[in-house]
């Protein structure tokens, strides 16, 4: 692994953690809280923007319309288990998704969970970092190996600096009310 490969590897890692933090909104009600939750049907587990389209109903609610009427009961089943505090009533061909208000508890846990995921994506840039430290070539000059080492080294310092950036921007949305 080269540091261009190293760093393809670090953005998809901040690529997944901002789309994971996307699900922990703060007074906004959009289709990507829900279109990632998993429902169990026809034998596997498929995400719900899948089988359904989603559209914001107004302020607090979300309209799921499966485009397979026979998942609706499996849908609203994986709506209501989510841990975001869904409520799903089935209107005959589509789904209403009610939205909580946050609360000051739920804004804390929904902080909790961004340092825990934020700390995950740091986990797995040292991993990164240490492929790449082991896939320098032994064949090469010391100083052409100390020269690598500090290009990756520099690669991680910038991605740690850029996920708790994220990491902080989210908290304060989310915390903002």
């Amino acid at each position: 692994m080269n540091v261009e490969e190293l760093k393809k590897e670090i953005d998809k890692i901040i690529d997944s953690m901002v789309e994971d933090f996307a699900k922990f909104r703060a007074g906004r009600v959009g289709p990507e809280l829900v279109e990632n939750i998993k429902v169990e049907v026809y034998g596997s587990l498929m995400p719900l923007k899948s089988l359904a389209s989603i559209n914001v109903s107004d302020a607090k609610s979300l309209l799921v319309q499966p485009w397979d009427k026979t998942t609706i009961e499996n849908i609203t089943k994986a709506l209501i288990s989510s841990d975001m505090g869904f409520s799903a009533s089935n209107e005959g061909d589509s789904i209403r998704v009610s939205v909580p208000d946050l609360t000051e508890e739920r804004r804390q846990e929904f902080v909790k969970i961004v340092k825990d995921r934020a700390e995950t994506a740091r986990v797995a840039v040292r991993n990164a970092r240490q492929k790449a430290i082991k896939s320098i070539p032994e064949g090469i000059s010391e100083d052409e190996q100390k020269r690598m080492k500090e290009d990756i080294e520099d690669k991680v310092k910038e991605a740690n600096n850029r996920i708790a950036e994220i990491r902080d921007k989210k908290e304060e949305d989310l915390m903002t009310i």
